[in-house]
């Protein structure tokens, strides 16, 4: 894709993007200039202040250059929280997802003894419990997501995130997605064939549907739904 776009243009997915605030054209988060005015485009500013406890084990977070990506990581455990800002500029290119992967430390060996209970861990940035998501439902990487402010990768888990990526885990997750919801509308068509009731086919509006299509190419394949989601 160009540099300057805002739309991939084979499948038509839109990327990440913020607005111009000369001429409000819409341009990529990774563009230092607007393709339309040509105005400077200002980062955006960290969410997360310098000093926030780590939603693990509660020590200062300090500030951690990981590739081209500003994030903040705790000395203490080896976990890196990501702005939203941070994770979509992530999410909107590979070449930076490979970029990251390969500057990230060593991996650490697996932790022995029983496994952890499950906890819902406070935001740094706001304070407010995260909710618990199993990247692309398939990976087996269960991230700590703020739908405001960013997410929370426990040590190697953004390694094992890209690496599910590079090793096509993401679009394998995306055609049985896609299969299943044929599926559910053929079974969907056929009871409907086999019935005079009316389907009602609308989603529950009491259900928990942060858990949203994807907006962006790359990384942002479930937890974008859950930033976008109005």
């Amino acid at each position: 894709m160009p540099a300057d776009a805002p739309q991939c243009s084979y499948c038509r997915a839109q990327v990440a993007t913020v607005a111009c605030p000369a001429c409000f054209a819409l341009a990529p988060l990774s563009a230092t200039h607007c393709p339309g005015c040509g105005a400077d485009l200002a980062p955006r500013a960290a969410a997360t202040p310098d000093g926030a406890s780590c939603p693990a084990c509660a020590k200062s977070l300090a500030a951690a250059r990981i590739g081209d990506l500003d994030t903040r990581a705790c000395p203490a455990c080896g976990g890196l929280w990501l702005d939203r800002a941070v994770f979509e500029q992530l999410g909107a290119s590979r070449e930076r997802q490979g970029a990251v992967l390969g500057a990230l430390p060593p991996l650490a060996a697996p932790p022995g003894g029983a496994l952890e209970p499950v906890r819902y861990r406070p935001c740094p940035a706001c304070g407010q419990r995260m909710n618990r998501v199993n990247y692309a439902k398939r990976s087996g990487v269960v991230l700590d997501v703020c739908r405001d402010h960013g997410l929370w990768f426990d040590r190697d888990e953004l390694r094992r995130v890209l690496a599910f990526i590079a090793g096509g885990g993401l679009d394998r997750a995306r055609e049985r997605e896609i299969q299943e919801l044929k599926e559910v509308r053929r079974a969907a068509v056929s009871f409907q064939n086999h019935s005079d009731a009316p389907l009602d086919l609308r989603p529950d509006a009491s259900g928990d549907l942060w858990l949203g299509a994807a907006g962006l190419v790359a990384l942002v394949h479930e937890v974008a739904g859950f930033f976008h989601r109005d």
